[in-house]
């Protein structure tokens, strides 16, 4: 190199320091939060003549509202986020495919679909999110899912799972997942409860501030998806474990088939105590076992359904026998997409009576005896005042009897007496002396 480029070169270096200087002033004075905000839109579900369901003074429209301005409030209070509903009042009458344009139109990142739910005959109960069934959608559904799912069971509803539904078309049968998907943007549905069910009427009835509260929950469980911080709130969700779901390669079909093991055994039978025990056995190997219902009329009539534990594939079932009667004793279990089961049937003989109804029994009997005796002895002394009134009635008839007879008696004399007299008197008028 001749020194004469060399020094040119050196002449230059002020000039390149003094460029990278103000490139690196420029980055640094950009604003921390200078990445996109998180794009949140909330869709409640129903509006305008759309009800939605409705249980007694509960209309699900008025509800989903509720619950979206919660949880609208609850997350702007979260930073690097902005947050839509899809329509601000009940009245609002919108179809799904609107709804989802009007998120692809915000740039969203997700749309959470608010609903409660009912169910035929008002038999099952418990919370649900609804997801694609398709690639990517289905993992970040399925990721949200969990989180959601989780934070709703903590408030003590039952888990009815993360599922897909699919048409007759082999696409999303949840209008507003389907159309969304196909504007591209992450859509999921949520149940929160059924309203027909009592188990799940206690996270309702109470007042607004419950369907608030479901909001907030919402809230918190989309900030943890996403991380975000508050200071208002003073929560940094950062770090949070968001769970990790690989995009399946094919659909990820709902399971229409019902449970694949349903078996029920006697364990104990104590008659004195009139009481059974049985163990359920019970599997689905596409799915997972919701709940069981146990029948003692072999059939014809469930009782309750109960939740199954989700992990196991056995539960001890005790159960009061009634008496005198024979009994053939069924379960059924459902599996999440509520398939049915029944299980073996078990007959008991009649059993004889219940001792608690023969104690029952037997005070009844004393409690009759000592009525009667308590009777019997009020009659006796009501008899016995009568015979000492008769008596006193009796004595009184003969004293006016013989009385009578002595009136009568004196009469007769009396009368007697005069008749002498008088003939006496007429033999002395008859006599010559006179």
């Amino acid at each position: 190199m001749k020194f004469c480029d060399y020094i040119l070169k050196i002449k230059k270096l002020p000039v390149v320091l003094l460029a990278t200087f103000f490139v690196l002033l420029y980055v640094f004075s950009l604003p921390v939060n200078a990445e996109r905000e998180i794009v949140i839109v909330i869709d409640p579900g129903h509006g305008g003549d759309n009800m939605g369901a409705m249980h007694n003074d509960f209309i699900e429209k008025y509800m989903n509202l509720t619950v979206a301005n919660a949880m609208r409030e609850e997350l702007e209070k979260y930073e690097g986020i902005v947050v839509y509903l899809t329509h601000e009042d009940a009245e609002t009458n919108l179809t799904l495919k609107q709804r989802a344009e009007f998120a692809a139109s915000k740039n969203a990142d997700f749309m959470f679909c608010l609903h409660f739910n009912m169910s035929e005959g008002g038999i099952l109960y418990g919370a649900e999110v609804w997801v694609s069934a398709f690639d990517i959608f289905y993992a970040k559904g399925h990721s949200f899912g969990q989180i959601m799912m989780q934070a709703l069971e903590e408030m003590g509803l039952f888990n009815r799972g993360i599922k897909t539904r699919i048409n007759n078309r082999d696409e999303d049968y949840y209008g507003i997942i389907r159309e969304s998907r196909a504007l591209d943007i992450d859509t999921i549905l949520i149940e929160y409860a059924h309203l027909d069910h009592i188990n799940d009427q206690e996270f309702y009835t109470l007042g607004d501030f419950q369907l608030e509260e479901f909001g907030r929950v919402t809230a918190t469980a989309v900030a943890q998806f996403f991380r975000l911080r508050s200071d208002i709130l003073n929560i940094d969700f950062s770090d949070f474990p968001v769970p990790e779901v690989e995009a399946p390669t094919e659909i990820v079909r709902p399971d229409l088939t019902p449970p694949d093991v349903s078996h029920l055994e006697l364990v104990s039978l104590d008659i004195e105590k009139r009481e059974a025990v049985f163990k359920l056995i019970a599997e689905d190997y596409d799915s997972f076992i919701l709940y069981y219902a146990i029948c003692l009329d072999g059939g014809r009539n469930f009782g309750t359904l109960q939740p199954f534990p989700r992990t196991e594939t056995e539960v001890l079932i005790t159960l009061d026998l009634p008496a005198e009667r024979n009994l053939r004793v069924v379960a059924q279990v459902f599996n999440a997409y509520d398939r049915i089961t029944p299980s073996n049937i078990i007959s008991i003989a009649a059993l004889p009576p219940d001792k608690v109804v023969e104690d029952i029994l037997e005070e009844l009997e004393e409690i009759i005896e000592i009525s009667l005796a308590e009777l019997t002895q009020e009659l006796t002394e009501r008899q016995e005042q009568i015979y000492k009134r008769l008596e006193t009635y009796q004595i009184i008839l003969i004293t006016i009897a013989i009385l009578m007879i002595l009136v009568i008696v004196i009469i007769i004399s009396r009368i007697t007496l005069l008749l002498k007299v008088r003939r006496h008197a007429r033999i002395e008028d008859k006599s010559p002396e006179s």
